[in-house]
């Protein structure tokens, strides 16, 4: 199959080619997708033939957005413009569970999947996993479906569509019982649920506002896993400054037992994630 590159090259100018995206993120699946892609200025008399171009190459993308800035307010939501209309509604699957989502109202990013992955893969039976920031709940499915002697996973988020989505994806992967999904403020439910084994702190802007009561939640010997910004000269210095800040304080002994780069987050910064043991004395 052709690349975007490829069809769209005989379309524009030869000096605007390079500009031409090299991916785009596809959520959804064969019954129906939708394609998320960025374009730049250079291309913005282009940009619906992109879209369309978008749809050609791939049947089952029922419309096409432009992602446009910067995730903001306090629902960490992408802006987009409408280069194909169609549903936005979807069903995305991921090896062998499904998430529902609509990308518009509710976060969430196919190119997280290994990171996912990775988290699932070390947990134990019976633990309990604090889960904030949760959207619509794709790491506890995931987790769920790879480790199904989980006790229990506590899934808390404050934007109600996303919160919606999530007991949906409860019900599609037959995980009731296993999620306690909470509406509302992570600053005041977390509290309510100190000595788990577990923290996921899965949001790049902002988690380190949570890590304080995060070290604190997790009971002596537990695992904080830790998400952060780092530039490409040093991706991880930044985050295990605040981290060793953090136990400093708390005067706890903690200990960095994995660092992943996550994946790109903008040209020369990276998602990344420090895994902690928390030592309480």
């Amino acid at each position: 199959m052709p690349t975007l590159k490829e069809v769209i090259k005989p379309l524009i100018p030869r000096e605007l080619w390079d500009k031409v995206p090299r991916s785009f993120d596809i959520i959804g699946s064969r019954s129906g997708a939708v394609a998320i892609i960025e374009i730049p200025p250079e291309l913005e008399n282009y940009k619906f033939v992109i879209g369309e171009t978008i749809i050609k190459l791939n049947k089952h993308v029922k419309a096409v957005l432009r992602r446009v800035g910067a995730r903001e307010s306090e629902f960490r939501l992408y802006r987009y413009e409408v280069l194909v209309p169609g549903p936005t509604e979807v069903i995305h699957k991921e090896s062998n569970y499904l998430i529902k989502v609509d990308p518009t109202k509710a976060y969430f990013s196919p190119r997280d999947q290994g990171d996912r992955e990775d988290i699932a893969r070390q947990i134990m039976p019976g633990e309990v996993i604090l889960y904030p920031f949760a959207g619509v709940g794709p790491y506890a499915v995931t987790i769920l479906k790879r480790q199904s002697l989980v006790k229990l996973v506590i899934a808390i988020e404050l934007n109600e569509y996303a919160y919606y989505y999530m007991l949906d994806n409860i019900k599609l992967n037959k995980l009731e019982g296993k999620v306690l999904p909470l509406l509302g403020d992570a600053a005041k439910l977390m509290e309510s649920f100190c000595g788990v084994d577990r923290v996921i702190l899965t949001l790049p802007l902002g988690a380190h506002k949570f890590l304080r009561q995060s070290l604190t939640c997790v009971r002596n010997g537990g695992i904080v896993h830790f998400y952060h910004l780092g530039t490409e000269e040093n991706p991880y210095g930044d985050a295990e400054n605040l981290v060793r800040n953090y136990c400093n304080e708390l005067g706890y002994e903690c200990q960095v037992i994995n660092r992943r780069v996550v994946r790109d987050y903008a040209p020369y910064v990276y998602k990344v994630r420090l895994d902690i043991k928390v030592g309480k004395f």
